[in-house]
């Protein structure tokens, strides 16, 4: 009999996507300025956001605006114009905006150019029974009856029964289970009401841990969903991949932008909403910080808001007064009267029932975004 010797395999070719990525931009420079009618040029970008929808630049018409209507306070009337006082973008819905600069205007009437915005996820109220309409048809179906989740099982296995594969790669070996509203934003989650989304599995479980808030994805993946790189949107009736920071090279718009998700069940809309939120509320960080006087609207407490001018220097002192230490106890931090408290860059995951340790943000930054609007006193959250 022959002696047969193993034979190596080839080595993998660069990560790729099979349609060729024939439909993305070739380069990293495009980009589309997002800005508000009611401030000169020099410090109205409201938000800036890659281009990613069309080979030679563009954005899909409808993220770009309910993410401008988002950072407005859930103003979904507003519209996109090519200028100042103009009219509104002839583009339906699900086209592809074209242009560089867009004004993003709630009406047609000055008295409406100067509206306030939202400083912060934080400060983020949501939008109860008023959802954008495109989302409202992109809603996953029920899990059916006849598929229960294990009902003593954690929320890490009751994700994985259900989902099997990672929701955006398909793969099945590696995956975790990935909040959409991060456990970091539990305080937000409840102030907002948030638990009427989920179906507890068991009393004295934690909603903002229920399966209907959380998605299974491949751990690397789960790692820049958690860095605000990518979220969720529906385009064209479909929920889809849309990313947000591309990073220094093609690879994860090639791979992942504008890809549709593995068949979603049991997952709550509005949590998918959320988290676009939270993802946007990154990008409008330099609005904010320009240290040019703003209007805002700010979270005063009890569900109520209030919109307040800001000075250059108060906006800038929202972001850099005394940010928290990372050794304090989650549910024992020093509490501001005005402003909610910071997202975690570390939050507490759980990996198929086991804790572990996650990093929200690759960043060498020592404070988070939501660390930077935190101010303390004297008052703590009773453990």
């Amino acid at each position: 009999m022959p002696f047969e010797s193993l034979q190596p395999r080839l080595k993998y070719n660069a990560p790729s996507h099979d349609d060729g990525a024939r439909n993305l931009p070739a380069a990293l420079n495009f980009k589309v300025y997002l800005r508000h009618p009611g401030y000169s040029d020099t410090g109205n970008i409201l938000l800036v956001l890659p281009a990613l929808d069309h080979p030679q630049g563009g954005i899909h018409h409808e993220t770009a605006r309910i993410a401008c209507a988002i950072v407005a306070n859930n103003r979904w009337e507003g519209f996109l114009s090519e200028t100042r006082a103009g009219r509104p973008v002839e583009e339906g819905p699900d086209g592809i905006l074209r242009g560089q600069n867009y004004y993003f205007l709630l009406s047609q009437d000055p008295a409406d150019e100067k509206y306030a915005v939202v400083p912060s996820f934080g400060h983020w109220r949501f939008p109860h029974d008023n959802l954008p309409q495109l989302w409202t048809t992109c809603e996953p179906p029920k899990l059916p009856h006849n598929r229960p989740l294990p009902r003593q099982s954690s929320p890490a296995e009751a994700t994985l029964a259900r989902d099997i594969s990672c929701r955006i790669t398909n793969h099945i070996e590696g995956t975790e289970h990935a909040h959409l509203v991060p456990r970091s934003e539990e305080r937000w989650f409840s102030e907002n009401g948030m638990f009427r989304y989920a179906n507890q599995q068991r009393p004295g479980s934690e909603p903002v841990d229920d399966s209907q808030n959380a998605i299974l994805l491949r751990s690397d993946v789960h790692t820049i969903f958690d860095q605000k790189r990518f979220t969720v949107v529906p385009k064209s009736s479909v929920l889809l991949v849309h990313i947000t920071a591309p990073g220094s090279s093609l690879e994860l718009t090639n791979l992942y932008h504008n890809v549709s998700l593995q068949p979603l069940v049991g997952v709550a809309v509005q949590y998918l909403l959320a988290r676009f939120a939270w993802t946007i509320f990154a990008q409008s960080i330099n609005f904010i910080q320009q240290g040019l006087k703003r209007s805002l609207c700010i979270h005063v407490g009890d569900g109520e808001t209030s919109i307040k001018d800001f000075t250059g220097d108060q906006c800038r002192q929202l972001f850099f007064s005394g940010p928290k230490s990372r050794s304090q106890s989650p549910r024992k931090r020093q509490r501001d009267t005005l402003i909610p408290p910071p997202e975690e860059e570390e939050d507490k995951e759980h990996f198929r029932g086991r804790a572990r340790r996650r990093s929200f943000d690759s960043s060498s930054q020592k404070s988070s975004f939501n660390d930077k609007l935190w101010a303390t006193s004297q008052d703590t959250v009773p453990e």
